[in-house]
């Protein structure tokens, strides 16, 4: 819930920002689908990014507590293994993250490309 607000307030803050061209986009004729459309893709380039870093900070956390843990498994006597994500985990996540941004573009755009109406 917080990726979807916090995307769609970054691409409601974005439409605010070029009001004045959808302006003039709708003047000349632009439908809303057409408006809609680059906002939609900054959606998902946000949700792709979005993943790519958690996974990498992911990571790096793993390969950061891998000595760690491994010293307080050894004091147990037990074999403890720290994996990371396979590739269709890390697929799945990204979808996920992906899906995320384009709800959150989605929900902001509809809204407020369509409050945005010439005079």
């Amino acid at each position: 819930l917080a990726v979807i607000l916090i995307i769609g307030n970054t691409i409601r803050l974005n439409i605010l920002n070029k009001k004045d061209e959808i302006l003039i986009m709708k003047l000349v004729g632009a439908t809303d689908a057409f408006i809609q459309r680059p906002f939609m893709y900054t959606g998902f380039w946000y949700g792709f990014l979005g993943g790519i870093l958690a996974w990498f900070a992911v990571t790096l956390l793993l390969w950061w507590m891998s000595s760690s843990v491994a010293a307080v498994s050894s004091l147990y006597q037990k074999n403890f293994n720290v994996t990371g994500l396979d590739f269709s985990s890390f697929m799945l996540m990204l979808g996920i993250s992906i899906f995320l941004g384009l709800s959150g573009s989605l929900l902001s755009v509809k809204r407020h490309v369509k409050e945005i109406e010439p005079k």
